[in-house]
């Protein structure tokens, strides 16, 4: 693929084909380089050489570059670092989705809620030097913790989530519904486990320090009260993030994804095609799990959906990284694990999603479409 449409300076410098030596290179060219990527050029940036408000960086949250700086300093190469923070951040997330399911299905279906997650199309992005994959597994702690009444430990998971990805506040909504629940809905309660109640403040806790970074060692954290938009990039995202997608906005996702439509059916493309079909497909994964999930799952599936379709990516582009952003409604592979019961059935689906990852993968390397 790489060979194909080589992007980087490694990439034009070293051929893919045929082999050359000094291996190394070749390998790293080969397995590595092609991952360099959208987003990903990014946090190789910020591990190479930190945050600045100059470049676009400073949107992007520390909890990945952070892990991977130190691994950086080991291996010498950035790109690397950040493959080796998300593969490992994946291979948890597994074990702990598992656990997590098991909490309200048999082990088959937990089981098979997994490989459903694994291996949709849109789960190539855990592969890749995104945040994707350590987002999710502080969420699944989080939920998994809060399921077992952890609140502590809860609210630290959250934290963290918070500091991977903005999306990673939401994760209060269902953890506090959780602990309103194992209160038995007892207002005074909240008294007597105001405990429990402070541990679940550590979940935008963590957005406070990212924000309190960017305030002091940023300088990036100017908030504009001039209009609501303003005031969530200034405050919630970075002045500076036009600098990676020049038009953005948040919309009411009947207007964003109205303006979606309208843009495809006067300029079709298949980024937007592609966009478009998974919503529509995960739409329907919502519908039919939507019985077997629990009342904080659905709160925090309705809320993750609901902001993913409110992200406009502007005119050419209107629904960038769409298909990775409802990924982050995991629960909702939870709710489809009852439905596959038939190995032939979890055969076929798995053999579908893998060449779907095949083929994002391939849109991904060839930087054709933005996962």
């Amino acid at each position: 693929m790489a060979p194909i449409r080589p992007l980087t300076q490694r990439e034009l410098r070293i051929p893919a084909w045929p082999p050359s030596l000094p291996w190394d290179n070749w390998l790293e060219r080969v397995v590595v380089a092609p991952w360099e990527r959208w987003d990903a050029v990014y946090y190789v940036r910020i591990v190479r050489q930190g945050y600045r408000i100059d470049d676009g960086t400073a949107q992007f949250h520390p909890l990945l570059p952070w892990l991977a700086t130190p691994v950086a300093r080991l291996t010498g190469q950035p790109l690397l670092a950040l493959l080796l923070v998300s593969s490992m951040a994946t291979l948890l997330l597994l074990l702990a989705f598992e656990r997590l399911a098991r909490l309200d299905l048999k082990p088959a279906a937990a089981r098979t809620s997994t490989l459903l997650l694994m291996f949709s199309p849109p789960a190539v992005i855990l592969f890749a030097p995104y945040t994707e994959s350590l987002w999710l597994l502080c969420a699944v702690l989080c939920l998994w913790w809060a399921r077992k009444r952890q609140w502590l430990l809860a609210g630290i998971a959250g934290a963290c989530a918070a500091l991977a990805r903005q999306q990673g506040v939401f994760l209060l909504l269902p953890v506090a519904w959780e602990l309103w629940e194992a209160s038995r809905r007892d207002k005074r309660s909240i008294r007597r486990e105001y405990r429990n109640w402070l541990a679940l403040a550590l979940i935008p806790g963590g957005l406070l320090i990212w924000l309190t970074y960017r305030a002091i060692a940023l300088a990036d954290l100017q908030i504009d009260w001039s209009h609501p938009q303003s005031l969530i990039y200034s405050l919630l995202i970075s002045a500076s993030a036009n600098k990676v997608v020049p038009h953005q906005a948040f919309y009411p996702p009947w207007q964003a994804f109205g303006l979606a439509l309208v843009k495809y059916v006067r300029s079709p493309d298949l980024d937007l095609a592609i966009d478009l079909l998974f919503a529509g497909v995960f739409l329907c994964f919502i519908l039919a799990a939507w019985r077997e999930l629990r009342t904080s799952y659905r709160i925090y599936v309705i809320v993750i959906a609901l902001v993913s379709f409110s992200y406009y990516t502007g005119p050419f582009h209107p629904y960038m990284g769409l298909p990775r952003h409802l990924l982050l409604a995991f629960p909702v592979f939870i709710g489809l694990g009852m439905w596959i019961k038939r190995p032939l059935a979890l055969g076929f689906t798995i053999t579908v999603g893998v060449l779907g990852m095949a083929f994002f993968l391939f849109l991904y390397v060839l930087q054709i479409w933005v996962p």
